[in-house]
Order: structure tokens, then sequence, then C-alpha cells
């Protein structure tokens, strides 16, 4: 299973990308130019890249850019308080989150620790 990025929030970086992008254009390069150009390359990697994966083994989170991933094995994973646990706290963005996907991995994960 996929976990994926919610779209409403990459949009919202794409549009504030294009805002940033367009008053760049109106009043001439600056740094605005170089932080509306980070803005949309973020946004674009939250719409097109995915946070993780669950499969029946382990749970892998990617990083946002670049090869860095973290892995998990589900045997050690547990729920609590709507938050995902091995031996400390599991750093997923929940509200940066798909609310189906988000849902969904902790229904899998509860129904796997019984």
């Amino acid at each position: 299973m996929k976990i994926r990025y919610s779209a409403g929030f990459g949009a919202f970086i794409l549009i504030a990308a294009a805002l940033v992008l367009g008053t760049s254009v109106l009043t001439g390069a600056s740094i605005n130019t170089f932080t509306g150009v980070i803005l949309l390359v973020v946004g674009i990697g939250y719409m097109v890249r995915p946070l993780g994966e669950l499969t029946a083994t382990e749970l892998t989170l990617f990083a946002l850019f670049g090869p860095l991933k973290r892995q998990y094995p589900v045997a050690t994973l547990r729920v609590a308080d709507g938050k995902i646990y091995s031996e400390k706290k599991v750093r997923i963005p929940g509200w940066a989150t798909n609310s189906a996907d988000w849902r969904t991995l902790l229904e899998r994960l509860q129904s796997r620790a019984g």
C-alpha cells in the first residue's frame, strides 16, 4: 500500500509558488525568484512522490527528495492515540498525509496487532 502526501497541501504549495513567481516576474528577479522555484519543486514533489509504503513485512518512509529512506519492521509497530510507534515515535507528518491513506494505514497496523 502506498502512502501519499495530501493533494490539498501540495496544491497549496504550488499556488504559493505561482504567487511568489508571479510577483517576481512583476518586480524583477530577486531572492523571491529562488524562493518561488524552491516552492515549485517542493510542491511538485508532494504531488508525485509517495510518503511511504506499507508491505506485509515493513513500513518504509521515503525522503521527499533523494534516496534516503527509513524502514520499520511491521512486527515492531504499534498504534497508540492515533500515532505510530516502533521503539520511538515513527515520524510521519499526519497533517501532510492523505487522510484516506492515513486511516487505512492505522487500520492495517491495528488489525495486525490483534
